[in-house]
């Protein structure tokens, strides 16, 4: 089976999927760092209808003091200033040190070494499925990339959520080597490939097998 299918569009939603809830551990007193946009609002509450008190802009951080719904209150460290961010357009730097012994950094789940603002949306997809997704990422060659997912997760996702995560994977591998052609593999989780995408003819090809089970 083979399909021309819009990459962005599913690897967009899947993303939308994961950041519309809380990453793991998200607290009172956690530091984020603003990635996803150059110019941020700071409003006064958490609504795009509130008023801006001022902006700040990519990179800076801020120490989380609450939430309500996707909005963070925060405090920006560099300036001082509290208001409301959309939690969107941030990503976590780390934990709060109060009753953990420690700030903790963003652990690699796969894509670190491809990608950091991938591999931490993959911890965040994780923390709230409570289960790993993906159990190893190899890069058999110079434009391949090949992803062992979990027993876990091939049980558990249904197949619209395979399609979708190899989509978001492809694209993330795309973006790395610069829109070069590439190639995804998701395998089972005997390492048999299951869902193939590769650029043919300036398009993506998908293809899509099922291994037996012994």
């Amino acid at each position: 089976m083979s399909a021309l299918i819009d990459w962005r569009i599913t690897a967009l939603f899947w993303g939308f999927i994961a950041l519309s809830g809380a990453p793991a551990g998200a607290a009172p007193g956690d530091i984020h760092r603003v990635t996803n946009a150059d110019v941020v609002n700071l409003r006064a509450g958490p609504s795009d209808e509130s008023n801006v008190r001022g902006t700040v802009e990519r990179g800076d951080e801020m120490i989380e003091l609450t939430r309500e719904g996707g909005w963070l209150g925060v405090r920006v460290l560099r300036t001082g200033e509290e208001g409301w961010i959309f939690e969107q357009l941030m990503e976590p730097v780390a934990r709060s040190t109060l009753g953990d012994g420690g700030p903790v950094s963003v652990e690699d789940v796969g894509f670190l070494r491809w990608s950091d603002g991938f591999n931490r949306l993959l911890r965040s997809i994780n923390a709230d499925l409570r289960y790993t997704t993906v159990r190893t990422v190899e890069q058999p060659n110079a434009d391949s990339l090949r992803v062992v997912p979990t027993t876990e997760w091939l049980v558990n996702g249904s197949r619209d959520a395979h399609l979708m995560g190899a989509a978001a994977m492809y694209q993330m591998w795309k973006n790395h080597q610069n829109g070069a052609p590439v190639r995804l593999i998701l395998t089972d989780d005997l390492g048999r490939d299951y869902v193939t995408i590769s650029d043919e003819n300036g398009a993506a090809n998908l293809s899509i097998s099922l291994p037996e089970r012994p």
